[in-house]
Parts: C-alpha cells; sequence; structure tokens
C-alpha cells in the first residue's frame, strides 16, 4: 500500500492564525463589555464584530482548505 502525503496549503495556515487572532480580540471584546474603556465609540464594541468577522473567516478557510480533502488547489496528484 501507498500511503498519501497530505500537503497543508498556506490557506489553512492563515485560517488558524486569523481564528487564533480573533478568540484573542472577542476575549478583549468580553472584557471591554464587563469594563467599558473610556473612549469614543466604546457602546459600539467593534472589537467583538472585528473579533467574529476573523474567527468566521478564519473556520471557512479551515474548512475549505483542511489537509487530505480532495480538490485542493495547487495538489499534485501525480
Amino acid at each position: 500500500m501507498r500511503e498519501e502525503k497530505r500537503r497543508v496549503t498556506i490557506w489553512f495556515l492563515c485560517g488558524v492564525i486569523l481564528s487564533v487572532y480573533g478568540i484573542t480580540i472577542v476575549g478583549s471584546g468580553i472584557y471591554n463589555v464587563f469594563n467599558p474603556p473610556e473612549v469614543f465609540g466604546a457602546a459600539l464594541h467593534l472589537d467583538l464584530w472585528w473579533g467574529f468577522l476573523l474567527v468566521g473567516v478564519g473556520a471557512f478557510l479551515i474548512f475549505h482548505q483542511r489537509p487530505g480533502q480532495s480538490g485542493n488547489a495547487g495538489e499534485n496528484k501525480g
């Protein structure tokens, strides 16, 4: 039996990094909800919005570029 090498695409790694950054920013946003800073626009909770956006984009990239998935762009089958 021949083992298949599974390559990790750069987009998968970008998804992991974006998800980690997003989780960190969401954590900061949750802290700021309970301890609001004295800055203009704090009531908009932009850190929560930005963090959730990063987590969403990161999860999308992780799901669609996961290793072992058939049809990855740039994968050489030959």
